[in-house]
Formats: C-alpha cells, structure tokens, sequence
C-alpha cells in the first residue's frame, strides 16, 4: 500500500485463542480437482458487532489483514482478538484434504512464532501477520465490525472468498439489500444460513472491495403485509368516500325535490 504510513506498532496478545470459538472447514477448490486453496471466510455473528475470520493458508509467510471497521485508523480498541493458530510449517506437510482435516480436529493451538504489527497507510488500519517461514494451515481471529445489517470489507488476498450470513438473515432483494459486486455463487449449509461466495480471479481488477447489505428472512414476508394493509386502508377510505357521496347526492336529491314542492305549492295559490 502506497502513500504515507505511519510507524510500525506490535500488537501484543493476552494468549492464544479458544479454538472451540471457530468453525473450521476445509473449504476443497471444486475446480481443480478438489484440493484445498487460499480461503477466507468470514461468519457475521448474530449480533452482529463482531465477525470471525478463519482462513485457510498454503505455504504463507505474511497475512495482510484490513479491519471492516478500520478507515481513519482512529479506534483505540484491540483491532484483533481471540487469535488461533492451526498450522505447520510448509515445508513439512502436505497441503492436502487430510492434512487440513487433522489441523481442524486439533485440540491444541500451533506453536510457531510469528508477529503483529499495526499500522496506517492510506488512512486505513492495517494489521500485518508475519511468519518466520511459510505455513500451512488455518488462521482464524476476531474483527469487530459496525453493529449494522451492512458487511462492508476489503477484498483479501485468498483465491476463495466466503461471507456465512447470521442465521435467519438474506441478501439478495433489490429492495431490502445485495451484494457488491455480485457473488459468483450463493448456498445454504447446514445450519441453514446463507453463504456467498466470490473467486478472487474471475472479479474485476477495480473490485477491491465486498459489500453485503442483508436482511431478516422475514422481512419481505412483513413488507407485503403491510402493504397489502395498506392498500386495504386506502380501499376502505375510498368506498367511504364513495358512500357519502352517494348519500349526500342523495340528500341534495331530496331536498332538490322539496323545493320544486313548495315552488308548485306556491302556483297553486
């Protein structure tokens, strides 16, 4: 990242992580004979101020990481939290199906030294992860984010990337919220929440950041009904205005043939 960056500061961690926090899939490249690849997947925890990051990573030396919450770089709070560490150095295991199986099992966090440091370039925070040799493996951590219904992030540096929805939460409505740019693919898991997926090298070179404004799965269904509500109101008021109109026409009417009575009564005379 160009333009003026401040010094360096280490980030120093309380301790590793509770790996229980973290869901670790291993994500298998369906394209390329279902090996695993550079993944990030971000899962918006439900209420909806803190995201968990877990990436998968193969033969790594540095994470660039660039919190959602971090232009201006002003907030004095612990940019990243709930560090966990899965990995083994490259040059000693394989990047296969079974290797990120084993890690994802592991009960006990990897031992291998690395640093964090902060810093500000272009008016954004940016946390760098530096290993003392490539790795293999995962890498997961906590970012906050805005507590709002809109997941705004820059595009990291993973062939594959994945945003996993709340539970009970959509995207994909014109009108309540999508996504920028468009995923390339859209599923459910198991648990039923909705995931998106982006593949870094089928996006465009000026797509450098992801944009998601999701919704309640109800929220449409509430939209209509008070819709409809509404359209019910207005029909009501119309047909009353319609009948006291009917009745004061009628009245007029009445009147209308009093008068020429009385007119007629009058000749009479």
């Amino acid at each position: 990242m160009s333009g003026c960056i401040d010094q360096k500061k280490q980030i120093i961690l309380d301790g590793p992580g509770n790996i229980s926090n973290y869901e670790f899939e291993v994500f298998l490249d369906e394209w390329d004979n279902k090996i695993p690849a550079n993944t990030t997947t971000y899962y918006i925890l439900e209420d909806k101020t803190e995201v968990q990051v877990v990436s998968i990573v193969i033969n790594s030396s540095k994470l660039e990481i660039i919190p959602p919450d971090s232009l201006g770089g002003s907030s004095n709070e612990d940019p990243i939290k709930n560090f966990v560490l899965l990995a083994e150095p490259a040059n000693e295991t394989v990047a296969s199906s079974s290797t990120f199986m084993r890690l994802s099992n592991s009960s006990n966090v990897s031992a291998l030294n690395y640093t964090l440091t902060q810093e500000i370039a272009q008016n954004m925070k940016v946390i760098n992860l530096e290993f003392e040799e490539p790795v293999t493996g995962f890498i997961a951590y906590t970012l906050n984010i805005p507590g709002t219904q809109s997941f705004a992030f820059m595009k990291p540096d993973s062939e594959f990337i994945r945003v996993v929805l709340p539970k009970g939460f959509i995207t994909g409505n014109r009108i309540f919220g999508i996504a920028r740019p468009d995923s390339y693919d859209t599923s459910f898991d198991e648990e039923g929440r909705q995931t998106l997926l982006w593949i870094s090298s089928k996006m465009g070179e000026r797509e450098e950041a992801i944009q998601v404004k999701y919704y309640a799965e109800s929220a449409p269904m509430y939209f209509f009904a008070a819709i409809v509500a509404l359209l019910f109101g207005v029909v009501m008021v119309l047909s009353r205005y319609s009948r006291s109109k009917k009745e004061l026409e009628s009245v007029r009417g009445i009147f209308e043939l009093e008068k020429e009575y009385e007119k007629k009564g009058r000749r009479k005379k």
